[in-house]
């Protein structure tokens, strides 16, 4: 990677990447020497969101502008990084630095940067997720930029919603106001430390998380009515862990479906082995899915979910671990691991507001949740996640 310090102005170095010290750059040198210490600690999400928070008060700022790129990178977000330099060199045509990285991007891009670049609807311009800013600082990591793609498909003047792990700017302002919003009429749980985390301690604090991004997330899809998830826009390597053959794009619902006496009929809690019951097999055509120990009658979808359908093997399955993963392989179902205890803050949040988006989505395709999966009862004992690869949550 280029060097990406502004001309005549002291450096610091970090692997072939260097940023400004934050001593000698101008205006606000706390939040720049936060931006810089987290870059330098490789936490990319939080110096995001500093990085972030500098350009948003002055948008011709190089050194933020060149800080924020190069974090995108890091984080793997080559068409984010590319978005957020063409629009900094949009106000500072002239930065070398921009410049090289805009070349150096378009080059691993190769002819994806030519889409990234042209001119799009300002409403879909910029995609990222910015979610629940801690009033206490900058180190609470819940900032999230996850390159998005919209649904290509269009109903009369109805846009489709982007994927659900990521969305618009504006909506990801509307998001961070409610949440902060949210939190600041809570006087719940702090966050838990490492060892509270491992044990029942936790569980107001959980709960609540949850609580508060689903409810954010629910105006989200109430809104947007989204229709299907298109991954014609993703990079190559967040595909690496799609495989399903006729999944991962938008199917028109059924005209007609018989559906089950009992559908959405409330099931209570079920085992695991309970829940495998009612799988693509089920004799009486009930279907039901569970996302992060919540139960979803999906029987209304057997196009997706029935025998011949190309989600036929998560019926009557756990989907946690694909979703949070992105791998999205029958053998990934019904792997239970305690997704709070990710080994670090910035990846389980990121994630995390993945997976509750995806459960509002389901909640607007199919309703509450009919019942609960027992496994989830003491997520705390279950094993810690083990590290996947950067891949987006995709189902």
């Amino acid at each position: 990677m280029s060097i990406l310090a502004a001309p005549n102005m002291p450096a610091l170095q970090t692997n072939s990447v260097a940023l400004l010290a934050p001593e000698q750059a101008g205006a606000e040198p706390a939040l720049l020497d936060v931006a810089l210490k987290n870059y330098l600690q490789g936490e990319y999400v939080k110096a995001l969101k500093a990085y972030t928070k500098l350009v948003q008060c002055d948008a011709s700022d190089e050194e933020a502008c060149v800080g924020k790129v190069a974090t995108l990178q890091k984080l793997n977000r080559p068409r984010g990084a590319l978005k957020a330099c063409q629009a900094a060199l949009n106000l500072i045509p002239t930065s070398q630095s921009l410049l090289t990285l805009r070349e150096e991007i378009s080059q691993e891009l190769g002819s994806e940067a030519t889409e990234v670049l042209a001119p799009v609807d300002a409403q879909m311009e910029e995609l990222f997720v910015e979610c629940a800013e801690d009033p206490s600082g900058f180190d609470d990591g819940d900032y999230t930029d996850c390159d998005s793609t919209a649904a290509s498909d269009m109903e009369d003047t109805e846009a489709s919603a982007p994927c659900p792990s990521a969305k618009s700017e504006a909506f990801a302002r509307r998001e961070g106001k409610a949440l902060r919003r949210g939190r600041a009429r809570q006087s719940g749980p702090r966050e838990p430390d490492a060892a509270a985390m491992a044990s029942e301690a936790s569980a107001a604090w959980r709960s609540m998380r949850k609580a508060s991004l689903i409810d954010c997330y629910r105006g989200f899809y109430a809104e947007t009515r989204s229709k299907s998830v298109d991954t014609s826009n993703y990079t190559k390597p967040e595909k690496k862990g799609l495989t399903l053959k006729g999944a991962h794009q938008y199917m028109e619902r059924p005209e007609h479906v018989d559906l089950p006496e009992d559908h959405g009929a409330i099931v209570g809690e079920l085992s695991a082995e309970e829940l495998a019951a009612f799988g693509c097999d089920h004799a009486r055509g009930r279907l039901l899915i569970s996302l992060h120990g919540d139960l979803f009658d999906v029987s209304d979808r057997p196009d997706k979910y029935g025998p011949d359908g190309p989600y036929s093997g998560m019926a009557g399955h756990d989907i946690t671990w694909p979703l949070w993963s992105g791998l999205d392989s029958e053998e990934e179902v019904d792997k239970y691991f305690d997704l709070h205890r990710t080994a670090t803050v910035e990846e389980r949040d990121r994630r995390f507001q993945g997976l509750m988006s995806w459960w509002a989505f389901f909640e607007q395709e199919y309703g509450c949740p009919v019942g609960r999966l027992s496994v989830y009862d003491r997520e705390w004992e279950l094993p810690e996640p083990p590290k996947v690869e950067d891949l987006c949550c995709i189902m």
